[in-house]
């Protein structure tokens, strides 16, 4: 039960999160090709790169152990390609944020041993440029400790 299982447990539920039918920005785009990365994006092959549009990047940030279990700060960067010209791209990155966030907190816990606290703050980067917007929800997860036992021996 590591900050590194909880992220790839993340990214595992919500790859299965983003390909339900109902994830649709309210522009009515379906955003079902949304990858999903952790900690760091794919190399740039070229500038028409497919891998860098649509993404959300699971990271982990800062951490801190309590009396019995982690508190670990999990980044939801969310990249998204919207050509519409009317700039809602930044609209559709809240409301994507939105759906993660719905998602954890009526999921409870995943793994068996994770939970997302309800606290979460959003931060828009309004310096993306056209046709990309970009958001972070930033989350606080709970988790175990390590199993202590041995530990007294090493003493």
């Amino acid at each position: 039960m590591t900050d590194i299982e909880l992220q790839k447990v993340i990214a595992g539920d919500l790859q299965e999160f983003l390909k339900q039918d109902g994830i649709m920005m309210p522009l009515g785009e379906d955003f079902a090709d949304i990858k999903v990365y952790t900690q760091d994006l794919p190399v740039k092959q070229d500038e028409d790169d497919q891998e860098l549009r649509n993404y959300i990047v699971v990271m982990i940030a800062e951490e801190t152990a309590g009396e019995d279990e982690w508190n670990v700060e999990i980044h939801f960067s969310v990249n998204i390609e919207d050509r519409d010209k009317a700039r809602s791209g930044s609209v559709n990155v809240l409301y994507l944020m939105n759906e993660i966030y719905t998602h954890y907190t009526k999921t409870g816990v995943i793994g068996r041993h994770y939970r997302m606290e309800t606290e979460a703050h959003k931060v828009l980067n309004l310096e993306a440029p056209f046709p990309y917007y970009e958001g972070d929800l930033i989350t606080y997860w709970k988790l175990p400790l390590p199993n202590q036992e041995g530990l007294e021996d090493l003493v």
